[in-house]
């Protein structure tokens, strides 16, 4: 049967669905990929033009698949609701899906709960010889006016058994300027997201990882990874059909968790057949510590990796363990920057860390402060304001704490990075969440993002920070600035930024992070 599958996502990789379809194709259904990304701006909907062409390229479909995180749920619906009127059956499913199927399932007639790739081979098997949906797992199916909530299956404990993901870009379309037209190797901007692996080692509270934890309780685990072999292939064959690739970013949760064994083999074989550099994320909890930990980062930086990411989260013990359930301490990011400083010459790293917490005292931000202070330089600085995710730990803390009383209060409907909307929002502690904020970019000896590192030590002194808790006007009149700032920024030169050459992007960065 013919299936097409959506992504509403704003990057086009889409690793998730690009599997769905190929696993789909392996077991000979035709597949439509159909990319629709648009700007940041989460409050943008697809227009009537848009979707009358959406419509027309599915029409012929025996299956239409959506995928959607919470953020992109608004444009979801829209084509939930366009497939439904025209009586196409319409299969909703990805993180949202996953993380809320009561809600999602008062909109659309199915929903896929948990990961998809078993449970849409079966629903297109069955489709195609007219049998019955209502008792596939992962799937919860309305029919003859019944509900039926299927529970999950356990998880694929071996991934290599996935197909590859579909790049096959010359049947797959992409929304561009208002038109559905065919995909071409320059929408991927040089650089493909990739996963090797499923799962995460920790329960942080913001994280919805905990939902995932409870849903599969019991069926197996989820902390699960391709082999080298798989990965390897996977990259040669995109490097091979995509010239245009410079880099890899390979978007595990950590890729330190992995075994020396596993390191050692991905490091040998990506250097001597891939050959281009890649990025990845970690955090200090899976870097263990001494000759271990520095062999890990050796042998990932002796394969190719120039980027990696550090989550850090908070500079205070006490809102790590107490509020964020990550149990990690400040002298261990020390740690774990001096062993990464040992290759600051080929290694650029970022340290994440979460503000505009209200359970956070203006101790606790001078105390992340402070270690940001300590960590070795050069290192770029990722401030992400905090987002409340419904059924996580600390969302659900919050709403019976009263922080949470409309959906605003979430901040979902705001970016990581809207400093000043989210620290007005969150009424919390204004004058050092703003400067935590204004610190965000490449920290030097000289500067941390827009400030000079003499400011910063000017700014925290204790009198200082006295008089501005006390008199919050100055505050909000330099937090109007910034947000002016951030608007004209995102408007006029981040469209600039992403439309300039790969190579003149990797130049541009490491200027900006010497500097």
């Amino acid at each position: 049967m013919k299936v097409t599958l959506i992504s509403t996502s704003t990057f086009p990789s889409d690793q998730g669905l690009r599997t769905l379809s190929a696993c789909l194709e392996r077991e000979g259904h035709e597949v439509l990929l159909i990319f629709l990304p648009l700007a940041e701006d989460y409050t943008r909907k697809y227009s009537e033009s848009e979707l009358a062409q959406i419509m027309e390229k599915a029409k012929d479909s025996g299956l239409v698949g959506i995928g959607s995180m919470e953020s992109t749920t608004g444009r979801a619906k829209q084509l939930i609701d366009l497939f439904q009127k025209k009586n196409v059956p319409v299969l909703w499913g990805g993180p949202h899906a996953t993380f809320f199927p009561e809600k999602c399932f008062e909109i659309g007639d199915m929903i896929v709960v948990g990961e998809a790739e078993e449970t849409i081979i079966e629903i297109a098997n069955k489709m195609s010889k007219m049998e019955d949906l209502t008792k596939i797992l992962n799937l919860w199916i309305r029919k003859d006016g019944k509900e039926y909530k299927n529970p999950v299956r356990a998880p694929a404990n071996n991934l290599d058994v996935l197909a590859h993901p579909d790049y096959e870009i010359e049947d797959q379309l992409i929304l561009e300027n208002g038109k559905l037209i065919p995909f071409e190797e320059r929408h991927l901007s040089g650089m493909i997201f990739f996963q090797t692996e499923r799962g995460c080692p920790q329960a942080c509270s913001y994280c919805t990882n905990n939902i995932l934890r409870a849903l599969y309780k019991g069926k197996g685990d989820l902390l699960r990874t391709h082999s080298v072999y798989y990965v390897i292939e996977e990259f040669k064959r995109l490097k091979n059909k995509f010239p245009s690739i410079k880099v890899f970013d390979i978007r595990d949760e950590t890729i330190t968790v992995r075994k020396l064994d596993w390191l050692r083999e991905f490091s040998k074989k990506y250097k001597e057949e891939i050959g281009i550099r890649f990025k990845c994320l970690a955090e200090p909890a899976t870097m263990a510590f001494g000759d271990l930990s520095d062999e890990k980062i050796r042998l990932l930086v002796e394969a190719g990796c120039t980027d990696i990411i550090i989550g850090i989260q908070s500079g205070s013990d006490r809102l790590n363990k107490e509020v964020y359930n990550r149990f990690i301490t400040a002298e261990q990011v020390l740690k774990c920057a001096q062993i990464l400083n040992k290759y600051k010459d080929k290694l650029t790293v970022m340290y994440d860390i979460i503000s505009c917490n209200p359970y956070e005292t203006n101790e606790d931000i001078l105390a992340t402060i402070r270690l940001l202070q300590k960590i070795p330089k050069p290192y770029y600085l990722s401030v992400n304001n905090l987002i409340f995710f419904e059924g996580t730990p600390l969302y659900k803390k919050a709403l019976e704490d009263g922080y949470i009383q409309t959906y605003n209060d979430v901040a979902s409907n705001l970016n990581y990075w809207d400093r000043w909307k989210h620290i007005k929002l969150k009424k919390k502690n204004p004058y050092l969440n703003l400067v935590l904020n204004m610190m965000r970019g490449p920290c030097t000896n000289r500067r941390y993002g827009m400030l000079p590192a003499s400011f910063v030590n000017y700014l925290t002194r204790q009198k200082i920070v006295e008089y501005n808790v006390k008199n919050e006007k100055p505050t909000y009149i330099v937090g109007e600035v910034v947000d002016v700032m951030d608007d004209v920024r995102e408007k006029l030169v981040k469209p600039v930024y992403r439309s300039m050459p790969v190579s003149f992007k990797v130049w541009y960065d490491k200027v900006r992070y010497k500097a």
